[in-house]
């Protein structure tokens, strides 16, 4: 029964890690996206 619990307390603590990751790694390629979109706007300012 407790083993069964830490287990099951792992695998949810693993899937929260793992979208978490996920999650970042998605706001980290917006936020390249619109890095690039700015300097494009500012090179053609320029």
């Amino acid at each position: 029964m407790n083993n069964q619990i830490i287990i099951f307390i792992l695998i949810v603590f693993f899937i929260i890690l793992i979208s978490i990751q996920y999650s970042i790694n998605k706001i980290i390629v917006i936020l390249k996206k619109i890095s690039d979109q700015l300097s494009i706007i500012s090179m053609k300012s320029k």
